[in-house]
């Protein structure tokens, strides 16, 4: 993000320069009465800056009929001086326009590059017959050569942001494909959403996973590998891959949590990471869900009497932080009973710039309080996203609510 509103914030900056530059072409260049900047856009040319509505008028009269002296001149990649426009035979309809608006003649050059491409025009504009000299020309040069080295500049930060964008495409569209589709499974229902960062380039390693055992218990699981680039969108895939893996094993949330991090770590697969995994076993009245937290943020339960907790139990590590084993994996135990909700997320749902994430987790637990104790999982991601995220996303949101049904009954 920061390196985002950098590249911003240096466009900014040039396109003022460019306008400045504009002006000084306006108030240096002997019979000068007002410039323009041309810029290159494929096979398309249009006004960056100029010192007048009139003189961006005479431009764009010569962009639409697609021809005049500012276009030969970048086409032919040479400068193009007109003498009168009165009784101009090469682009009568552009001498007519240019009349109009009280000019008599013109100077454009094109703007080169040192790899002999032309990145646009300087134009200007004279309001008497033969306004542009030899004198003229050469000042022109100078200031030609500084608009170039300034293009050359923005192409490069146009170039840059593009890449970042497919960058950002590529990583969006591998993260989305990577998590799942939320299965029908009895006794529960479910609902997540997972939103991308609006900021290029900034789609990280957030996921959340829900899917049956064979030993008849729910995985449920949620993480986030650190990184906001492909490499994260990857390593996220590979995690919960080979949680799913050790999950359906039957090994227990601790040792599933602790063998993804020597997984981790042998292979270089991340470099820190965030998880909760946990194992909901369903009985009549309420199910039983055991956990492991490494570093993640604590899962919130939305009671069926309107009470919130915060579940701060089961904590451990983050992956990758300590060598595998040296400290054991904590688990916990956490009842719920039918009408339950219990709520995973990541830190994009309660954490910006100005809120930092306990806050954010208080401003969580009172959205779900002030639920429907009777609201569907999916009216729940819905009321959270509104609450916490509105139109201020700043990072990726990953959100996965799970409500306790009934058991359906044997026919």
């Amino acid at each position: 993000m920061a390196r985002q509103t950098s590249l911003d914030h240096v466009k900014h900056e040039l396109a003022r320069t460019l306008e400045e530059l504009a002006h000084l072409v306006w108030d240096a260049v002997p019979g000068c009465d007002g410039a323009s900047l041309s810029v290159m856009h494929g096979d398309s040319v249009s006004t960056l800056v100029a010192t007048e509505q009139r003189i961006t008028n005479i431009d764009e009269a010569q962009y639409q009929r697609g021809d005049g002296p500012c276009v030969s001149a970048i086409r032919d990649r040479r400068a193009v001086n007109v003498e009168d426009y009165h009784g101009e035979s090469r682009w009568p309809g552009v001498a007519a326009a240019a009349v109009e608006a009280g000019i008599q003649s013109s100077l454009s050059l094109p703007l080169m590059d040192s790899r002999g491409e032309c990145l646009g025009g300087l134009n200007m504009y004279g309001a008497s017959p033969a306004g542009f000299s030899e004198t003229s020309r050469r000042s022109a040069e100078v200031f030609a050569r500084q608009a170039t080295l300034m293009l050359t500049q923005l192409q490069l930060l146009h170039l840059e942001r593009a890449g970042r964008a497919r960058e950002y495409e590529v990583a969006a569209t591998l993260q989305r494909s990577l998590l799942p589709t939320l299965p029908v499974l009895p006794g529960i229902t479910s609902a997540a959403r997972y939103l991308v960062s609006q900021q290029q380039a900034q789609v990280g390693g957030d996921w959340y996973d829900l899917f049956a055992l064979p030993d008849g218990t729910v995985g449920i699981a949620i993480g986030d590998v650190m990184g906001h680039d492909v490499a994260a969108a990857a390593a996220m895939g590979q995690l919960r891959s080979v949680l799913r893996s050790y999950a359906y094993e039957g090994h227990s949330p601790s040792v599933v949590l602790d063998r993804l991090d020597r997984l981790v770590q042998g292979f270089d697969m991340a470099q820190v990471a965030t998880a909760i995994f946990g194992r909901l076993v369903r009985d009549d009245a309420f199910a039983t869900l055991v956990f492991a937290n490494a570093g993640h943020l604590p899962p919130i339960v939305l009671h069926r009497d309107g009470r919130v907790a915060r579940v701060e139990r089961g904590a451990s590590p983050l992956i990758g932080v300590l060598e595998p084993g040296r400290r054991p994996r904590n688990e916990a135990a956490l009842t719920l009973r039918e009408g339950s909700l219990l709520v995973l997320y990541t830190d994009g749902l309660v954490e910006t710039r100005e809120r930092e994430y306990d806050a954010g987790i208080d401003e969580l637990c009172a959205a779900l309080a002030a639920l429907d104790p009777h609201a569907e999982p999916d009216e729940a991601c819905e009321a959270l996203v509104g609450a916490l995220v509105g139109d201020r996303q700043e990072d990726d949101v990953a959100l996965l609510v799970v409500r306790i049904d009934a058991l359906p009954q044997p026919a």
